[in-house]
């Protein structure tokens, strides 16, 4: 599966075997991409919620490489050096060691939200403790009708652990919008790198 790669359960330090591996998914056809990052993708049933993803040290390389590819700097998603002389692998350094769980939110449009709600996302019981998050808001913006405002229709959502507390076993997954509980689902970390 996985795009040729056993699946050998969380990565909790990529090694320069890692590192080729990445960068031959992302530089791979868009069978293969898609191959791997579907095992990454949580299957949930909610309106509010477009997409959960797992995102590990080794598929955030992937996902980096990809991002290098697509924006025309072939150089560094294959592996080569930006213009400061940094690899991939220096400029995700800052995030070595961790996964994280990302959620892409939608609220409901007859919502009146004009500040971002509070979205929590909490993974195992007990709850492991996050290192960080990343709150994104998506934003409509008022159209210039008299008493338009602008109006927060969704968002997205990262919430990062230290790699070897996830370990490679199943967790629940929890997402909370305004301290109620959207969903619930569990997340079998020994399949994926």
């Amino acid at each position: 599966m996985l795009a040729g790669a056993p699946i050998a359960g969380l990565t909790e330090v990529l090694t320069d075997r890692d590192i080729a591996y990445a960068l031959n998914v992302a530089n791979g056809s868009e069978a293969a991409r898609k191959l791997f990052h579907s095992a990454y993708v949580v299957g949930i049933d909610h309106v509010a919620i477009e997409r959960l993803d797992v995102i590990t040290e080794l598929r955030r390389f992937v996902l980096a490489a990809e991002d290098q590819l697509a924006s025309g700097n072939w150089m560094m998603g294959r592996g080569g050096y930006d213009q400061k002389g940094r690899t991939l692998k220096d400029v995700l350094q800052p995030r070595a060691g961790q996964a994280s769980i990302r959620a892409r939110l939608r609220f409901h449009p007859l919502n009146n939200y004009t500040a971002l709600p509070a979205v929590d996302i909490l993974l195992g019981e007990p709850t492991l403790l996050a290192i960080d998050v990343i709150r994104a808001p998506q934003i409509s913006y008022a159209n210039g009708q008299p008493g338009s405002i602008d109006v927060i229709e969704g968002a997205t959502i990262e919430v990062f652990y230290n790699a070897p507390t996830i370990n490679d076993r199943v967790l629940p997954v929890r997402l909370l919008l305004e301290g109620k509980e959207l969903a619930r689902v569990s997340v079998d970390f020994s399949r994926v790198e």
